[in-house]
């Protein structure tokens, strides 16, 4: 009977073309979205457009130096074009070299003061060694090499922003399979199916377990779906265990069906726990990471993002998919965090869960 019951959920989650396509369609589309907006490495775009406008014969070197580190320089007549330029977004920044420029007289590094530190803290930076570059008298030999520091793996070459994009949305809507399990839940309540299951021979914890499995194997499809469209549609790669991607999509699956029994167990009609639901999972997707990448994000959004579990397995995946010998061992930290909120979930659930309001 209770392999009858799984069978049965199974081929009606099939059947929801709505449920479909919120769970595997929608990510792909949000895949290509957010990996055309946060580009990086070899995908990264066009390089920043810098305008420049010289009075001083020193001035050609300094254009050299800056279009020599990735940026493309645009030549203007005035020092006036200059800053419209920027101030129309034609130029990232601008550079406006005086004649006769000294420390009473600097150059002029044109940009947004109101823009974010992480955008215009990196241009202000690089102009600057670029103009100091193009005044020294010879070249300068390479003082400064990057290195990773012991215990932190070396990150894959040649990766694309889908390392992040992929693993984030495939979080984000994986975690809509707490949803599905609310609404399915009421649904059951309102048709009176739980009651008719009570009325078999069966203990309730099979019940329950056989109501739950088959969201928890449509859950694990699902992100085998989204990262297998990943690695062949979008040229993700897998830098470490092949092993520690199963077992951390695993377990997130897992937090997230146990999610969804505690939104089953608050109780509701299935448009209450629609609306409530979508609400709270992407607020939690929002402090997770899902939306915006962690990586981009100021250490203390970092840390709040903690407090929920998308958090933890998108620095699991990170860790996978990025940094090259990542083993199961080093996503340790978050299995345990994204099992011991499975765990909280579970057990909050079942103290509030009934079958019968």
């Amino acid at each position: 009977m209770i392999r009858a019951a799984i069978v049965k959920d199974i081929r009606l989650l099939l059947r929801d073309r709505g449920t479909l396509i919120s769970l595997f369609a929608l990510p792909i589309i949000f895949i290509g979205v957010f990996g055309v907006m946060f580009r990086f490495g070899p995908d990264s775009g066009t390089p920043p457009k810098i305008a420049v406008w010289h009075a001083d014969a020193r001035g050609g070197a300094i254009g050299k130096a800056v279009a020599a580190g990735d940026f493309t320089v645009i030549e203007e007549s005035s020092a006036d074009a200059v800053r419209a330029d920027v101030a129309a977004e034609r130029a990232d920044a601008g550079l406006v070299i005086p004649a006769d420029f000294s420390p009473a007289r600097p150059i002029e590094l044109v940009i947004d003061e109101g823009a974010p530190i992480q955008v215009r803290g990196p241009l202000e930076g690089a102009l600057t060694g670029a103009v100091m570059r193009g005044l020294a008298p010879v070249a300068m030999p390479k003082l400064v090499t990057v290195v990773s520091p012991p215990g932190v793996a070396r990150p894959l070459q040649n990766i694309t922003s889908f390392q992040v994009t992929v693993p984030g949305n495939a979080v984000l809507f994986g975690f809509y399979i707490a949803l599905t399990v609310a609404m399915s839940f009421a649904g059951e309540r309102r048709t009176g199916a739980w009651r008719r299951l009570l009325a078999a021979p069966v203990p309730r914890w099979k019940v329950l377990l056989a109501t739950l499995v088959p969201f928890y194997v449509i859950g694990c499809a699902q992100l085998a779906f989204l990262f297998g469209i990943g690695a062949l549609v979008f040229g993700m790669k897998v830098a470490g265990s092949l092993v520690a991607l199963v077992v951390l999509s695993m377990a997130v699956v897992l937090c997230a069906v146990c999610l969804g029994l505690l939104f089953a167990a608050m109780g509701g009609t299935e448009r209450q726990l629609g609306g409530i639901g979508s609400v709270v999972l992407l607020v939690m997707g929002l402090l997770g990471g899902c939306m915006l990448p962690r990586l981009i994000m100021p250490q203390t959004m970092k840390s709040i993002g903690h407090a929920v579990p998308h958090s933890w397995a998108l620095d699991g995946y990170y860790d996978v998919l990025v940094r090259e010998g990542t083993s199961l061992a080093d996503i340790a930290p978050s299995l345990v965090a994204l099992l011991a909120f499975a765990a909280g979930f579970a057990i909050l659930g079942l103290a509030r869960f009934r079958f019968e309001r």
